[in-house]
Order: C-alpha cells, then sequence, then structure tokens
C-alpha cells in the first residue's frame, strides 16, 4: 500500500448551481462539476472537516460518565493564491464576503482526461460542501513572494462526504 499526496491528483471546484438534497442525500451532476469553477491551480492548503460533540449522561449509581452522540459541526477555511490576470483569479473573483455555493472536492483525483485532468465525472466520489463566506483576509504584501488569501467560511448546511457524481 502506498501513500496518497494531494499534490496534482485532487481537484476542487466552486459552483453557484442549486445543488439537489441535503446533508447525506446533497448531490451533484457531471454537468455541474464541468460547469463549476476550478480553483485547483491556486488552491494551496483546504481544511474542510466535520466534528461531532458528546453529551455526558452521568448517573448517580455509577462511577463511569458515560456520554451519547450530540450534534455535528463544520468548518472550511482554504488558502489560496492570487492570479495577475483577472480571467484566472477565480477564487479571489468568485469568493467575496457573503458569497454562497457549494464546493466540490475531489480528493483522490477523478477520471476526466486532459485538458479536464482530474476533474470528476459520472460515478466518480466527491465530497460536497456547501458554504457562506464569512472572511476573506489577503496575505501579507512582501518581496519576492506571491499574493495569497485565506478564505474562511460557514457551513450552513450538513457537507455530503461520501456524495457519487450523477450522470
Amino acid at each position: 500500500m502506498s501513500k496518497l499526496i494531494a499534490n496534482n491528483r485532487c481537484w476542487v471546484g466552486f459552483s453557484t448551481a442549486a445543488l439537489t438534497g441535503e446533508g447525506a442525500t446533497l448531490s451533484v451532476t457531471a454537468a455541474q462539476v464541468a460547469a463549476s469553477k476550478n480553483v485547483t491551480p491556486l488552491l494551496i492548503t483546504l481544511n474542510a472537516s466535520a466534528t461531532g460533540n458528546q453529551v455526558p449522561t452521568p448517573t448517580l449509581d455509577s462511577l463511569f460518565e458515560t456520554s451519547i452522540a450530540g450534534t455535528v459541526q463544520a468548518t472550511f477555511t482554504a488558502d489560496f493564491y492570487r492570479d495577475d490576470v483577472v480571467v484566472n483569479d477565480v477564487a479571489w473573483e468568485n469568493l467575496p464576503l457573503g458569497a454562497t455555493g457549494f464546493f466540490i472536492v475531489s480528493r483522490y483525483g477523478g477520471t476526466d482526461s486532459a485538458p479536464n485532468l482530474n476533474r470528476p465525472k459520472a460515478n466518480d466520489k466527491v465530497e460536497i460542501w456547501p458554504i457562506v463566506v464569512t472572511a476573506r483576509q489577503a496575505g501579507a504584501l512582501s518581496s519576492n513572494t506571491a499574493q495569497t488569501f485565506t478564505l474562511n467560511a460557514a457551513v450552513p448546511k450538513q457537507p455530503n462526504e461520501s456524495a457519487t457524481v450523477a450522470a
């Protein structure tokens, strides 16, 4: 078994199209993936994660403190490069404060071929993250350093971390 690295393998797109379903049934079609903005070439890091809470349920008849599953919370942050050509600066141009949409994440790469290398096609596995941009901070300006920005987003609906792209 070999280790998997993200470089030159994954694909990330941003879509403002209305996707169907919610939570585990949230789905995307191959046409919606193709129409989304490919932000992969500008993406430095992506942290999209869901964590569950535990609710303590101790009783007076035991020294063992039991717990039950509580709510789930998701966070979404990403770091992007800026591009010196407005047309190619898709992350900055499409993700202003308050922007809503969906990040489509293919961590293992899709099966599309050049020029859409690694883009997911029908039957590929993806994650779908509904987001609302809450902050967009430009990185510090420094000599001999590429310009960057950090995106923070709320996740207003449950993501689907195991979606299959529909035909």
